[in-house]
């Protein structure tokens, strides 16, 4: 009997691997569970078949249709007093690093998604509130966040309708700039460096549990912080949460075994690097509370404490424009309509393109580490091969030439060079995929950056018919406008970020990426010219 399955969560497979990409409700026909290590076989409706994490699908069952479902008996849940304290606790379970199914599971935002979807489902009519007061900057939403939803949520109209208002502290107010070379978030007054490193292995409940702790030394107090993947995971999505107008660097691959193994350790620290330093170089990220909590807080009752007020914030998806103070000068629709344009095909371009050469230096990986690298021991055993011959022949012969030497020099010569065609990848292609690894996420966020723009916009157009019919007045089509252009000026302050921040990172990246395969191409010919000089 055929056993199908049914895909909870989204799983990207590496490229030129037998891992098989698969997407939240996908059904699948199970082929193999015997693989091992968390991972099954299936077939797609494509007919590809390939691996893919256990614990990212269930056993698929057809049921018939059913009588109406019983009615949802809504149930309170008096939680003692300190619950909420055993659930915050710095080191509690969530995502722990020593359970297959801690790091491969679903975000937690996936629950409140699917809560938010319903809202926007049951949003079909337009509530036209009173005009807003002047001083409607100070505004509050307790709505959804806006987030990965391909069309404007409930959370975006209530922010451009005004129908909610919250307060914005001065240590959230961000601005957008006007400069020559078009409008950009405003620079922080002083820039600074996080450095991720001393990774180690600690142990928990009497090493019950045990988990990889990464320091993070910020250079304007050089004051260490430990942080474990799982508190990442938990700042990716208050981040993501938070801003729906910015592109969130993505974090390391989630892994299901040999979290423990050094190399692997060391691969996430350099992608938790990337991270990070992505984040200091943004001008809104990098001075954001919740970020600024992550990297100073050493206390447990502060974490606690900050954990919960980043869990509640206010300032969230579309709300957080409230936030935002560009020039008073309104924007050009038209203008804006052309460079946001413009930027959808780009990104599609390019995330294409960054996605083709991960595949392709993850194909330079194999071949210097595997074929190469065999292929030139090989020549090298050959040469060793005949270097035994000739010796044979010169113990009997009187010859001054010791030929057997020389050959054998040589093939120990093409051995090393195998061995280095082997080692070669730690220092390009690996460090040049661990660097383009941040624009999967960036360039993936894109998207759903300018679908949020776009529904403001389609939002402003309903307003404008609404007020033609004489069914919302002037003054609140005024402010529609002023923070859809809010919203605007955002997006394209953070399109001139980007490009800025890719120029210079992407120059670095081939810099890096040519001058190690000159050194290395040059060590080659040094060991050539060695092995010539044998000849002489």
């Amino acid at each position: 009997m055929t056993t199908r399955v049914q895909a909870l969560y989204d799983f990207s497979g590496e490229p030129a691997t037998s891992e098989l990409s698969i997407v939240s409700g996908e059904i699948l026909i199970l082929t193999r569970t015997d693989v091992g290590e968390g991972w099954w076989e299936g077939t797609n409706a494509k007919g590809q078949t390939g691996l893919f994490p256990e614990a990212y699908v269930q056993i698929y069952k057809e049921t018939p249709a059913a009588a109406a479902p019983p009615p949802v008996v809504q149930q309170r849940y008096d939680a003692p007093d300190d619950f909420g304290d055993q659930q915050d606790d710095w080191d509690d379970d969530w995502d722990d690093d020593n359970e297959t199914y801690s790091e491969i599971g679903p975000p937690n935002n996936q629950v409140r998604q699917s809560a938010s979807q319903q809202q926007i489902n049951n949003y079909t009519n337009i509530n036209l509130p009173p005009a807003p007061a002047d001083d409607a900057i100070s505004m509050t939403s307790t709505s959804a966040p806006l987030k990965k939803s391909g069309i404007f949520a409930k959370s975006g109209d209530s922010y451009i309708l005004g129908t909610t208002t919250v307060s914005v502290p001065d240590n959230e107010r961000t601005f957008v700039v006007n400069t020559e070379s078009g409008y950009f978030w405003k620079q922080i007054r002083d820039p600074y460096t996080v450095r991720v490193a001393s990774p180690k292995k600690e142990t928990k409940f009497k090493g019950m549990k045990s988990f990889i702790a990464y320091q993070l030394t910020p250079s304007f107090n050089n004051i260490a912080v430990s942080r474990r993947y799982k508190h990442f995971d938990w700042l990716h999505e208050r981040l993501v949460d938070k801003f729906c107008l910015i592109p969130i660097p993505p974090l390391p691959d989630k892994q299901i075994s040999g979290r423990y193994e050094d190399e692997f350790i060391e691969h996430r620290r350099v992608q938790l690097q990337e991270f990070v330093d992505w984040v200091c170089r943004h001008p809104v990220l990098s001075t954001c509370e919740v970020w600024m909590h992550f990297l100073t807080c050493t206390d447990e009752k502060r974490w606690k404490t900050g954990k919960r007020a980043a869990e509640k914030d206010n300032l969230v998806g579309a709300t957080y424009c409230a936030a935002i103070f560009p020039p008073e000068k309104s924007l050009l629709q038209t203008q804006v309509d052309g460079q946001t344009d413009n930027c959808s095909l780009f990104v599609h371009g390019m995330d294409g393109a960054v996605k083709s050469l991960l595949a392709i230096s993850n194909e330079q990986i194999k071949r210097f580490q595997l074929q190469w690298k065999k292929d030139f021991q090989r020549v090298g055993e050959s040469f060793s091969e005949l270097a035994r011959a000739l010796e044979i022949d010169e113990r009997r012969a009187i010859t001054n030439i010791n030929l057997s030497n020389s050959v054998g020099q040589t093939a120990g010569v093409f051995i090393a060079i195998g061995q280095l065609f082997g080692d070669q990848p730690k220092s390009d292609w690996i460090p040049f995929c661990d660097r383009l690894h941040i624009y999967r996420g960036v360039l993936g966020g894109f998207p759903d950056v300018l679908a949020v723009q776009r529904g403001a916009m389609q939002k402003r157009k309903e307003c404008e018919r609404l007020t033609a019919d004489q069914k919302m007045g002037n003054a609140q089509l005024q402010e529609v406008n002023r923070r859809t252009d809010i919203m605007s000026y955002a997006v394209l302050a953070e399109m001139n970020h980007f490009r800025s921040e890719r120029d210079q990172h992407l120059k670095e990246t081939m810099k890096n990426l040519i001058s190690s395969q000159i050194d290395f191409y040059h060590q080659i010919i040094t060991k050539l010219q060695v092995a010539q000089r044998y000849f002489e």
